[in-house]
C-alpha cells in the first residue's frame, strides 16, 4: 500500500475488514477485494524497520485515557487486568455509554475506580476524534495522514497522570505548554 512515504507498507489479509454477511466459506483472496489504486483507510501498526515498510490494519483503533475506540466494528471488551468486581463495576457503565453500537469500545486498565462521568467524556473525545478523522478522509486525496498519535509527551499525560498522584505539571517550553492546554 502506497502510504506516500516513499516505500510501499504491507497490509495482510487477516488485517482487512471483511464484512462478516459477505463471506462464504473462506475469506477471499486479498487481490479480490482490493483493486490497484483503490484508497484505502489504514493504521500504522509497526514502523518501518531497515528494508521493511511500515505494517498496517484496516481495523482502526483510537486509544484514550480509559477506553480505546474502535470505529465500525463490533468488538468490546474490558481489560482482564482489572479485578473482577471492577470489570462487573464497569461493565454496566459502559454498557449505557456505549450508544453508537457502530462502534466498539474497549476498557482499559486505568479505567479502575473512573467515575461515570471521566468514561464518559473519554467517550465523547475519542467519538469526535473519529467524526473529524471520517471528515479528513472524505476530504484528503490519498495517501494522506488523517491522523497522528501526539507526541511522547502528550501520550504520557493521557496514560499515566492520574489525580492521585498528579497535581501539576512544569515546563519551560511554550510549545509543550500549548500541546497540553490544548489537550486537556
Amino acid at each position: 500500500v502506497d502510504i506516500g512515504k516513499g516505500r510501499n507498507a504491507v497490509l495482510y489479509a487477516g488485517e482487512v475488514n471483511w464484512s462478516p454477511e459477505d463471506l462464504e466459506g473462506a475469506p477471499p483472496r486479498i487481490e479480490h477485494v482490493l483493486k490497484s489504486g483503490q484508497s484505502v483507510l489504514v493504521q500504522v501498526t509497526k514502523d518501518p524497520i531497515g528494508g521493511k515498510g511500515a505494517r498496517l490494519t484496516a481495523q482502526i483503533s483510537l486509544p484514550g485515557r480509559f477506553l480505546v475506540l474502535a470505529p465500525n466494528s463490533d468488538v468490546s471488551g474490558i481489560s482482564r487486568r482489572l479485578p473482577d468486581a471492577e470489570r462487573r463495576r464497569l461493565k454496566p457503565i459502559i454498557k449505557s455509554l456505549k450508544k453508537p453500537d457502530a462502534h466498539g469500545v474497549i476498557v482499559r486498565t486505568a479505567a479502575e475506580g473512573a467515575p461515570e462521568e471521566a468514561l464518559a467524556d473519554d467517550l465523547r473525545r475519542l467519538l469526535e476524534e473519529g467524526e473529524q478523522i471520517e471528515k479528513r478522509a472524505k476530504k484528503a486525496k490519498a495517501p494522506a495522514v488523517l491522523y497522528e498519535e501526539p507526541e511522547l509527551t502528550v501520550r504520557v499525560v493521557r496514560d499515566l497522570f492520574t489525580d492521585e498522584e498528579y497535581r501539576e505539571l512544569v515546563t519551560d517550553s511554550p510549545r509543550i505548554f500549548g500541546l497540553f492546554i490544548d489537550f486537556l
